[in-house]
């Protein structure tokens, strides 16, 4: 790998950064000690030990539960802690500002573009593929859009890097490793989650890239944390369980479209390792329009309750 300063100082820093503000909010949660050191000659991390990761296969749904109402809260907890850094975006590093958001400017506005580019997304998949087509569907998205452009007030400090490897046990308590932080609505990184776990590890079980996670075979473990992340996360407030279930909508959009985009173009080596050959991302895309239907069917109802509310 060429070396690369900011690079570096920016994925390391982003993470001392996330381990210090999940300490604050929750002593304990992320390894006590970590450092690094970057330099052409010689670059480095030191992390203490953190415990062992989560085995979903040997866990019961119980176990998954009550794991996935932990890390919720550690999630929720962590960004009421003040960042302190500038910008907005996955993080970035320079010699002159040092650790920062990637991005300058007003971030409401660029949640405003984005909502609209999921619009957009949808239009497009309704016009390739006519499975996508549903009212339901068009109406959850919509709805969606509307109470993130509403919701949003300021970017947090959120952890986008949640699979199962990263989620710790170390004498019974969860500890979060290896983060991949951003500052930006934080709703969206919990609809990740809810999108990881519920559709996203389990639809693609067959690919090089997670076959030997066996998922397919931990399902119920995977969404039995699903529901206990949420409820960790939003601590009883209907009203935030809501948005993130519309953020995990727009979310599931887009693993939609990603895959249908995958189809007009050449699928490089590391494309098929995570997402498979042509033939099987267009399997999962009727996969994904029927997994679209049934969270938008499941979630229209309460989404336009907070809406019109």
């Amino acid at each position: 790998m060429a070396f690369n300063e900011a690079a570096l100082r920016a994925e390391y820093g982003g993470t001392k950064l996330y381990y210090q503000s999940v300490n604050k909010a929750n002593e304990g949660a992320a390894p006590e000690f970590y450092d690094f050191h970057v330099s052409p000659r010689l670059t480095y991390t030191l992390e203490t030990f953190a415990g062992n990761p989560i085995d979903l296969h040997t866990v019961t749904e119980e176990m998954a539960f009550q794991t996935g109402l932990e890390v919720g809260k550690i999630h929720w907890q962590t960004e009421e802690i003040p960042h302190e850094l500038d910008g907005y975006g996955y993080l970035a590093w320079t010699q002159d500002k040092g650790l920062h958001g990637a991005f300058d400017g007003n971030a409401r506005e660029f949640l405003k573009e984005e909502s609209k580019e999921h619009l957009a997304d949808y239009s497009v998949l309704c016009t390739a593929r006519s499975e996508f087509e549903d009212p339901v569907v068009s109406r959850a998205i919509q709805v969606a859009v509307e109470l993130r452009n509403r919701q949003f007030k300021k970017p947090l400090l959120a952890n986008q890097d949640v699979s199962p490897e990263n989620i710790l046990l170390n004498d019974g308590r969860v500890r979060l490793i290896d983060p991949y932080p951003s500052i930006y609505y934080s709703r969206g990184m919990a609809g990740n989650f809810m999108n990881l776990y519920e559709t996203y590890f389990i639809g693609l079980a067959d690919t090089e890239r997670y076959r030997s996670h066996q998922f397919s075979k931990c399902a119920d473990q995977l969404k039995a944390m699903a529901i206990g992340f949420l409820e960790g996360y939003s601590a009883g407030d209907l009203q935030v369980e809501r948005e993130v279930r519309g953020e995990q909508l727009l979310q599931l959009l887009e693993t939609a479209h990603s895959h249908f985009c995958l189809l007009s173009e050449e699928i490089s080596e590391e494309k098929r390792i995570r997402y498979g050959n042509a033939a099987a991302i267009k399997e999962r895309l009727v996969w994904l329009s029927e997994e679209l239907k049934s969270l938008a069917a499941d979630q229209i109802s309460e989404l336009e309750q907070t809406v019109s509310g």
